[in-house]
């Protein structure tokens, strides 16, 4: 009988460690992370072309830092047009894991802040009617124009006789920057020529903008304006 006992209570030791092992396990598994999410999702290539969120793990964002996220994270609804910050569970994948599949599952916990990103406001068509003391330019009879684009950071226009395109650098609720420019390298008069230096100029040393009505602002470092556009899209 002692032995039948001794027996039983061996068994039930080890499925006590058992099930003490697994929750470990399960612990050690599973941790909780901050992303912030930005607000448009963007091509990437995973096992195949796709749209991917893009994310940071710092305190607060930085500007050029986001990373594609490749995974999906259950719970969460995602709107375009938001910055959120998120907390998620992040859990390990036992074995055997599917070739095109993550190791990681992600569960939403709580979304913690969210809020429409403002500087999506600037994605526009705009007809530059300003460029220093000149009002209303034209290059090769026609409009100078300027497209921002946002959420891709990136610029692309009509400069008064080649068009220019380049990178967005910098950009927040009141500050813009611009990147080195490139060019088409067509031959134009003088007066013309003169005129897209004096637009190229300027956009190296915008700094800040101001946005009222249909009419953007961009100006210097100083808050002197340097270019006037107005929607025209």
């Amino acid at each position: 009988m002692r032995g039948f006992i001794t027996i039983g209570l061996a068994i039930l030791l080890l499925a006590m460690m058992s099930c003490k092992s697994t929750n470990i396990s399960d612990s050690n598994s599973m941790e909780e992370k901050i992303f912030w999410i930005n607000s448009s999702k963007f091509p990437c290539t995973g096992v195949a072309p796709m749209s991917c969120l893009q994310i940071q793990e710092n305190k607060s964002i930085e500007e050029g830092k986001w990373n594609f996220f490749y995974s999906n994270i259950a719970g969460f609804e995602y709107e375009p047009g938001n910055i959120y910050r998120i907390k998620v569970k992040v859990q390990k994948i036992g074995s055997p894991i599917p070739a095109d599949a993550s190791s990681l599952q992600y569960q939403l916990i709580e979304i913690m802040d969210k809020y429409p990103d403002r500087t999506l406001r600037l994605t526009n068509i705009w007809l530059i009617k300003e460029v220093g003391e000149i009002k209303n330019p034209k290059g090769r009879n026609k409009d100078l124009t300027l497209e921002i684009n946002a959420a891709e950071r990136r610029v692309f226009g009509h400069s008064g006789c080649n068009t220019i395109r380049g990178p967005i650098t910098k950009i927040t609720d009141t500050e813009i920057k611009f990147g080195n420019m490139a060019s088409t390298m067509m031959a134009c008069g003088q007066e013309e020529m003169q005129l897209e230096r004096k637009v190229t100029q300027a956009l190296e040393k915008v700094s800040y903008y101001h946005l009222e009505d249909n009419y953007l602002s961009l100006m210097d470092a100083d808050k002197n304006v340097l270019l006037k556009l107005l929607n025209v899209d």
